[in-house]
């Protein structure tokens, strides 16, 4: 799926160059966790082997972390600002994690019906 139109901030550029890293250092199918103030890492170079222990190092911070998934082919930044944008738009309307023994993947739409209503939401800034 391509973001022609959207732009990447210096922390989905953080987020995308930390998520690459992780790859390369063959860390595919764990868990970072990064703020989304600023597109850090929570722990610099640290990867969970699931997402809940991501959750927990961190502190189960349900208002500044986000957690990704490390993929086997890295991300690119225009990837990571569509998942901040989306994390962040979330988070404004009050959306929070659950506790880290409620296992559940939180993760961006996967099908198109899915991922149209998400625009439309993100578009309209309300739930569609």
């Amino acid at each position: 799926m391509q973001h022609s139109n959207l732009l990447a901030s210096d922390e989905a550029r953080r987020i995308a160059d930390a998520m690459t890293l992780h790859t390369l250092a063959g860390q595919a199918g764990q868990w970072a966790s990064f703020r989304m103030s600023d597109g850090r890492e929570v722990q610099r170079g640290v990867a969970y082997a699931t997402r809940v222990q991501a959750v927990r190092a961190a502190g189960w911070d349900r208002d500044t972390t986000v957690y990704l998934e490390i993929t086997p082919d890295g991300m690119e930044p225009k990837a990571a600002q569509a998942f901040l944008s989306y994390a962040r738009f979330l988070h404004s309307r009050g959306w929070r994690l659950p506790s880290p023994d409620f296992d559940f993947d939180g993760g961006m739409p996967a099908f198109s019906w899915d991922r149209a209503a998400m625009a439309r939401q993100l578009i309209g800034g309300k739930p569609a």
